[in-house]
């Protein structure tokens, strides 16, 4: 099980240097990777989300200030030299996928080779009228998208005859600093999207906190990745969670809520089901947080 650390890049306010301070001390404590997320405005009022009929509230500091992921990264890969760097996950839909892949195998050549794409579509409306993007269709678009990234970090001439985004044969660069393409994997919401990544995708990103839920995901997930005629085994499970340390969790709590020795039993309980890397985001200052990671890790080790 390899473990990475969820960085607080968003919420009511963020911190740079303990960006820093997290992303260094994961690598010295010979964790796994870093990861940051994505989003582009917190409405002061009801937001719009598709299949659900009324308009929600959100939490009052969730998205409240986002440091760009990719940009964050970009500065992470000059301070450090082993960990992966992982978007969990770029609203791919927001951004034009010409502008996406030259940005991300950007950092990729900076940080020779250490990019992992976690991708999502995006679900605000609000966010996707700020992008002058449309709102509909997000699943045809997203595999569309997919198509152009990969396209762009191919061999050139790029050509991109048709979709949203044409492109005619043109040298596109800079490429992936060493591999084919980025591995790109997909954040979802919906049955339609895990089936989607088993499709398309280089791997599943799911964000769960209950073990039946995620069970139930990733049997969809192999199912539809054999009818594509794909080894499931062959596709990475990237499991994001929120680490909240709580001396008095107890029957039904969520997964990684609890103390450090629940947090290593539910991720046994997550590997046994194939999940191969946790991603985490501690409740808890820098730190603590990487005490507390180190801690799980060992753990794990024994």
């Amino acid at each position: 099980m390899e473990i990475g650390i969820a960085l607080p890049n968003g919420g009511a306010t963020v911190v740079a240097d303990d960006l820093v301070r997290l992303a260094t001390g994961a690598e010295a404590a010979g964790l796994h990777s870093v990861w940051v997320m994505d989003r582009w405005l917190r409405p002061r009022g009801p937001v719009t989300i598709p299949g659900v009929p009324v308009p929600v509230e959100l939490p009052a500091d969730s998205y409240a200030c986002v440091l760009d992921p990719i940009d964050v990264l970009a500065h992470l890969a000059a301070l450090t030299r082993r960990v992966l760097l992982g978007t969990s996950a770029v609203l791919a839909l927001l951004q034009p996928p010409v502008l996406l892949a030259r940005r991300l195998a950007t950092v990729d050549q900076l940080s020779h080779g250490r990019v992992v794409a976690g991708l999502a579509a995006g679900w605000m409306r609000e966010e996707f009228a700020a992008a002058g993007a449309p709102a509909g269709n997000t699943g045809l678009r997203l595999d569309e998208h997919l198509a152009a990234l990969r396209a762009v970090w191919g061999p050139d001439p790029v050509e991109i005859p048709t979709g949203s985004h044409p492109v005619p044969p043109s040298d596109i660069g800079p490429k992936p600093f060493r591999r084919a393409a980025i591995p790109i994997l997909l954040g979802y919401s919906t049955t339609a999207g895990i089936r989607r990544a088993a499709r398309v995708a280089d791997g599943l990103h799911p964000y769960r906190t209950d073990l039946d839920e995620l069970a139930a995901d990733l049997a969809v997930f192999r199912a539809a990745a054999a009818e594509a005629g794909r080894d499931p085994g062959a596709l990475p499970v990237v499991l994001r969670g929120d680490a909240v340390p709580d001396q008095d969790a107890g029957e039904g709590r969520p997964l990684f809520r609890g103390t450090v020795e629940h947090w290593a039993q539910d991720a046994r309980r997550v590997a046994e089901l194939g999940v191969g890397q946790i991603v985490l985001q501690v409740a808890a200052p820098p730190e603590a947080t990487l005490d507390a990671l180190a801690d799980l890790r060992e753990r794990l080790d024994r």
